[in-house]
């Protein structure tokens, strides 16, 4: 088990850390996810800057596969087997928490980019009304999102879902 006291002071590190700062070590999460950061998202101007939530980067992950098919009076979302599939991503390192503000502009850019799997990195937690969207969609059965914890990912807590080297020494390298 890795220590707890270890974990806080290198999330406070990061916290305190300069917006690019902030940014480099964003880019670094996706990478070590084995994601690739996205720097334009399709159809739109250059990215507005890191405050919307919307998708950060893309990483591969273990999901069920959802199939959109367009009936005459409407649409259709089937569920598949499980499949590796991409997903997009949302890293925040800020002391606010995620906020319901932020998640719906990234179900948003989720939405436009066909992906249906979102994974949240924040380093503060989502807030209560986040927390509750995201049960609410969940019930829907259409999109899994994944709330990652910037304190698990440096303690090497990888959800299995995940498609990348689950090296907690690497990870800890990489950001310190």
């Amino acid at each position: 088990m890795p220590d707890q006291k270890l974990i806080q002071s290198l999330t406070r590190r990061l916290l305190k850390a300069s917006n690019q700062e902030k940014l480099a070590y964003e880019l670094k999460i996706i990478e070590l996810l084995g994601g690739n950061p996205i720097k334009k998202v399709t159809n739109l101007s250059t990215r507005r800057g890191k405050a919307d939530g919307g998708i950060d980067g893309r990483v591969k992950v273990r999901g069920p596969k959802i199939t959109k098919v367009k009936l005459a009076d409407g649409l259709l979302y089937q569920k598949g087997n499980f499949d590796i599939q991409e997903a997009g991503i949302s890293v925040k390192i800020q002391s606010q928490k995620f906020s319901r503000i932020q998640f719906g502009g990234f179900k948003d850019d989720l939405e436009r980019e066909g992906l249906y799997i979102g994974v949240i990195v924040s380093a503060t937690g989502l807030a209560p009304d986040t927390q509750r969207r995201i049960a609410d969609i969940h019930q829907e059965g259409i999109y899994q999102f994944i709330d990652l914890p910037l304190g698990d990912l440096l303690a090497g807590f990888i959800p299995n879902e995940f498609i990348c080297d689950h090296d907690p020494e690497k990870i800890l390298r990489e950001l310190n």
